[in-house]
């Protein structure tokens, strides 16, 4: 069996939505955020290889986003996986 990791490209969440409780001042030492307070976070997608199976696991993002959920989520860079 192989994994593989590929990139799927990047996406911005709200600090405070994503760490919740955690003080500011502790998670944006690692993750520093922008002017808007948006982290940027990777997206990723698995692809299993397992004898002559493929199995790709995608966890997906939201495509349905109300004009309040706009402002603490953006997409960027991401690409389209299809089959052939």
């Amino acid at each position: 069996m192989n994994l593989h990791v590929i990139d799927t490209g990047f996406f911005k969440l709200d600090g405070g939505a994503m760490f919740g409780v955690v003080p500011k001042t502790i998670w944006e030492k690692r993750h520093a955020p922008d002017a808007n307070n948006l982290c940027t976070w990777a997206m990723r997608c698995l692809l299993v290889e397992d004898g002559d199976r493929l199995t790709l696991i995608d966890n997906g993002s939201e495509t349905n986003r109300t004009p309040s959920s706009s402002g603490i989520m953006t997409c960027t860079a991401m690409i389209r996986l299809m089959a052939p």
